[in-house]
Formats: structure tokens, C-alpha cells, sequence
């Protein structure tokens, strides 16, 4: 399937390759020597898909300890002092004990107190909670998966960007050796020329292959400029400049797992699971909403203490153990439309689950197909180059035999460069076609690139 990191990445190096002006960042030094494990380890630590997905794992991590709440005790404490002073508390008349009582008046203010409470709440009937609690466990496996199939798709992306800037930087080298050729056939053209052998619509052929091969070389050049930075997006490294890729491009396998059943391609893709798990989420859901119809019962102990100092001077302790029923049989189709809500999320998803199955079935036989189709062009495209080199040689000989002309001279040479292009593309898209057709079917390392 691909994801939406995987378009990126392809939309991406399509439109480097469609870079035509030269940049003189193309002839920089190169930065960082990087191999392809390397590059791995760097992506799988440092690449934005992956450091989201960790951080919604710990995200749903949060969530689910949160639903413990639901299910174990609540432990609140509450301390309070008090000061109370009113003119209601002065001139309070009092009855002063003796014989005989003297009615005098008193100031009683201000009153100080202190109270402390220690409260627990236990529950013991709460499906709500109980449900929220496998609601986020699934979505916790959800996000696991998720990781798990994004951790594979960094690593095609890796091997497709970094031997992308490997093909890049071969291409550079096929037109350098096409301008090579071009100038020495404008070399052999100008003596001629000189010596009064052959015409001068030789020469001026000769030096417009030159020139057109010169444009060609820069092109190419801004192509690795473009490789290189598309490789610095996967794998998270800041900065610019080129990177120091050390292992080539190297043959594609000619032999892959074989394409399995319905069902293990059903139970192999991390990315079925996760929607799995969505689902499963998604229905807890729907049994959590109608879980509030059912009433809440939760054990409560409470210890007090309050101290007064006036008009009585009190000193009292106090405990209470009781046991608390909360039910909410109405709440103006609050809760009815929160039980539709989570019964369509649950149908979304579900809908979703039989979407990607269809097209994981589909997707595995494309990209088996691809492989073929890539691999027996890389074949052709391999016989051709010694075909084409051997063509030029000579056509080079005869040419300077004079049985040839300079028309010839030119073809033979676009055709051995178109050779080599060729062998060179088709190599690098039959690698990775191979490795599309492991994702597709989650089989093995996803980091493996030999048979």
C-alpha cells in the first residue's frame, strides 16, 4: 500500500529528475561518509514519520493510564483554617455563673478553626471505565502497528533514496563519458577537417554533440543535487551540501519470496493489524457511550476533624462509610447521540478495514507484476550496453577509415549512451520493484536487498 510517506517520497524524486539547470552546488565537496546501514540506523532514529509515530504510542500509553482512574481508588485531603470576625460575634450577651447571675456582655470574636478531612472513593460498578480501558489498549496495539509498518516503509524509502542518489551520480558519470566520446569525435573530426578530408558540416555536427552533451552532464548534475537533498529529508539531517555514499547500486535479486495466500497476506501487514485494532477500539467505543446508561457504585470512607476555639471550644473526630449510586437515565440526548457517534466511528472504520484488504490483495499481485516486468527489462536493457559499446567502436573505426559519416558517428554514439542510461535506470527500478514487492508482503527484513 502505498502511504503517504511513500507518495511523498516518489512524487518527490520524480520531480528531482525533472530538474534541467545546472547548479554549481553539484560540484561541492562531498560531506558525511554514509552507508546504506548507516542510513538505516539514521533513519530509524531520527526520521519524522517515525519520531511522530513513537509519539503518538506514548500518547495512547497516557490514555490508557488514565483509565485507571475508573477502576482504582481516589485518595483526596482536604485541610482548611478558618477565621471568622463579625460585629454579629460582639456585645453577645452572656450569663455569668454565680449568686446572684450577673448578665454581663462579651466580645466572642474572632472564631478560628481548623478542619481536616481525608476522604477515599473506591469503585466498584463502573463499566464506562471498564470499557475505556480496552478502548485504549486497542488503540494503544493500533499505534504499535502503526510504527511497526512505518519503521518498513522508512526503510524502502531509505534504500529507494539513497541508491536514487547513487543512480543519480551514475548518470553523471554516463555523461561524462558521453562527452568524452563527443569531444574525441570532434577532435577526429577537426583533423580531419584540417587535413581536408571531410566536410566542414563534420566539424560543426561533432561540436554541437559536444555542446548538447555539456548540457546534458550539468542536468544530470542538478539531478544529484536534488537526490541528495530528497535523502537528507528521509533520513532527518539538517544542513546542505552532498553526502559520501559508499556502497553502490547493487544487482537487483532475481529471485523473491512467492506470493502468498490471501490469508497470510491478511495476517502479515502491520498495517491490517493496526486498522484491526482500530476497529476493535472503535466498537469499545460504542460500548462504552452505552455504558452510561448503567448506574455508577463506588464505596466512599471519610475521616474528619474540626477544631474550634469560640464561642465553644470543640474538638471532634468523625468517620463515615457509606456507599454511592450516580445514575443518569436521561440527559437530553446527550447520551443517545454520544451512542450514535461512536456506532458511526465503528462503521467508518470497518469500512475502511474491508478497503484496505481489497486493495493489499491487489497491491501484492502489482507489485509481484512490477518485479517481473522490471526485472526482465533490466535484462534486455544489460545486453544491449555490450551490443552498443561494441556498435560505437565501430563505427569509430570506420568513420576514421572514411566509410562511415559523421551522421553515423553521432548515432552510434546516442545509441551507446541511451545503452547505458537504459541499463542504468532499469537497474535501479528493478531494486526497487523487489523491494516494493516485500513491503507489499511483509515478508523478511525489511532492510534486505539480495534474493
Amino acid at each position: 500500500m502505498k502511504t503517504a510517506l511513500l507518495q511523498t517520497v516518489s512524487a518527490a524524486f520524480g520531480l528531482a529528475m525533472l530538474l534541467v539547470s545546472a547548479s554549481p552546488a553539484a560540484h561541492e565537496p562531498a560531506h558525511d561518509r554514509l552507508s546504506l546501514e548507516d542510513a538505516l540506523s539514521r533513519a530509524q532514529a531520527e526520521n519524522p514519520e517515525l519520531l511522530i509515530s513513537r509519539a503518538r504510542i506514548a500518547r495512547a500509553e497516557a490514555v490508557r493510564r488514565q483509565t485507571l482512574q475508573g477502576v482504582l481508588p481516589t485518595l483526596s485531603v482536604d485541610a482548611s483554617y478558618l477565621r471568622l470576625d463579625t460585629s454579629l460575634l460582639d456585645d453577645i450577651p452572656v450569663l455569668e455563673p454565680g449568686f446572684p447571675p450577673v448578665l454581663t456582655r462579651q466580645d466572642l470574636g474572632p472564631v478560628d478553626a481548623r478542619i481536616a478531612t481525608v476522604q477515599v472513593v473506591q469503585p466498584l460498578i463502573n463499566v464506562g471505565a471498564w470499557n475505556a480501558r480496552r478502548q485504549a489498549e486497542f488503540k494503544t496495539d493500533a499505534a504499535r502497528s502503526v510504527l511497526r509498518r512505518t519503521r518498513d516503509e522508512v526503510a524502502l524509502a531509505v534504500i529507494e533514496t539513497y541508491f536514487g542518489a547513487r543512480t543519480a551520480e551514475r548518470r553523471v558519470e554516463a555523461e561524462l563519458r558521453g562527452l568524452a566520446t563527443a569531444e574525441r569525435a570532434l577532435r577526429q573530426a577537426q583533423a580531419g577537417f584540417d587535413e581536408g578530408l571531410i566536410p566542414p558540416v563534420d566539424v560543426l555536427r561533432a561540436r554541437s554533440r559536444v555542446l548538447e552533451m555539456e548540457a546534458r552532464v550539468a542536468t544530470a548534475e542538478s539531478q544529484v543535487v536534488a537526490a541528495h537533498a530528497l535523502l537528507r529529508q528521509v533520513l532527518g539531517i539538517e544542513g546542505q551540501g552532498m553526502l559520501q555514499l559508499t556502497d553502490a547500486v547493487p544487482e537487483p535479486p532475481r529471485t523473491l519470496p512467492p506470493e502468498p495466500s490471501e490469508s497470510e497476506i491478511l495476517a502479515r501487514r502491520n498495517d491490517l493489524q493496526a486498522l484491526q485494532e482500530t476497529v476493535s477500539a472503535a466498537r469499545f467505543g460504542v460500548q462504552r457511550s452505552r455504558s452510561a446508561y448503567v448506574p455508577d457504585v463506588n464505596l466512599l470512607l471519610r475521616y474528619q476533624h474540626v477544631e474550634t476555639d469560640r464561642p465553644l471550644d470543640l474538638a471532634e473526630s468523625g468517620w463515615l462509610v457509606g456507599v454511592n449510586l450516580r445514575w443518569t437515565p436521561f440527559a437530553g440526548l446527550g447520551q443517545a447521540g454520544a451512542v450514535d457517534e461512536a456506532r458511526a466511528v465503528a462503521q467508518e472504520a470497518d469500512a475502511e478495514l474491508r478497503a484496505l484488504r481489497l486493495l493489499a490483495r491487489g497491491e501484492v499481485q502489482e507489485a509481484r507484476a512490477d518485479w517481473e516486468a522490471e526485472l526482465l527489462g533490466w535484462d534486455r536493457a544489460s545486453s544491449g550496453v555490450d551490443d552498443a559499446e561494441a556498435a560505437l567502436s565501430l563505427t569509430e573505426a570506420r568513420y576514421a577509415e572514411g566509410l562511415d559519416d559523421m551522421t553515423s558517428l553521432l548515432q552510434a554514439q546516442a545509441e551507446e549512451l541511451g545503452a547505458v542510461t537504459r541499463e542504468i535506470n532499469a537497474r535501479f527500478n528493478t531494486l526497487v520493484a523487489a523491494q516494493r514487492y516485500r513491503l507489499a508482503i511483509e515478508a523478511g527484513d525489511p532492510t534486505a536487498i539480495s534474493p
